[in-house]
């Protein structure tokens, strides 16, 4: 690796020196700005939340309420797409019929 780099020419040597240079002084210039920015000493707080449990118990209700009605959709559609495919057979059979007496006129 050392005499890949030595054998480099010297425009290419320094332009990586510069660029070394250049990444390792954003290093630690964002560091700098890191620990400006932070307090001094800060720990990390937990913010804590007071939930109203008569809240809470009123989400749950009407979630259960719309997880009900969903299931009631639900059945409604599969009920309606079994009568779909009654009507569909319903509806081949009554062509097909139409089809023989067709056929029976012909002759």
């Amino acid at each position: 690796m050392e005499q890949q780099i030595a054998n480099l020419p010297p425009m290419a040597l320094i332009t990586f020196g510069a660029v070394l240079a250049v990444i390792f002084a954003v290093r630690y210039l964002g560091l700098l700005q890191g620990q400006r920015a932070a307090p001094a000493g800060a720990a990390a707080q937990v913010a804590a939340v007071v939930v109203d449990p008569t809240a809470l118990n009123r989400a749950t209700t009407a979630l259960d309420a719309h997880t009900e009605a969903l299931r009631e959709l639900t059945e409604e559609v599969h009920e309606g797409n079994r009568t779909l495919k009654l009507l569909a057979q319903e509806t081949d059979r009554i062509r097909e019929e139409l089809r023989i007496q067709r056929e029976l006129r012909r002759q």
